[in-house]
């Protein structure tokens, strides 16, 4: 079985997909983008996907921080940053 150019152009287009939807994931969750490009490795990305299950998310502990008392930062050129 050979593959064609539209086989590669095919498997190339999904790729980038896929690194785009997982880089997206990752950087909602409060990871670097880059850590979508775990999901191309076999076998590593069953790990990746384990940890990113049940590991503590940054944006959860951000959250966290900001419920039990933290205040969030507000930038100094927005009306309402001096009440």
């Amino acid at each position: 079985m050979s593959f064609t150019l539209k086989d590669w152009i095919e498997l190339a287009l999904s790729s980038v997909f896929a690194f785009v939807v997982f880089g997206s994931i990752s950087s909602k969750a409060g990871y670097p983008r880059w850590h979508g490009l775990v999901m191309a490795v076999p076998l590593v990305n069953l790990v990746a996907l384990l940890f990113f299950a049940y590991s503590t998310w940054p944006i959860e502990s951000k959250l966290r921080e900001l419920e039990l008392g933290g205040s969030p930062e507000v930038p100094s050129d927005r009306p309402d940053a001096n009440r």
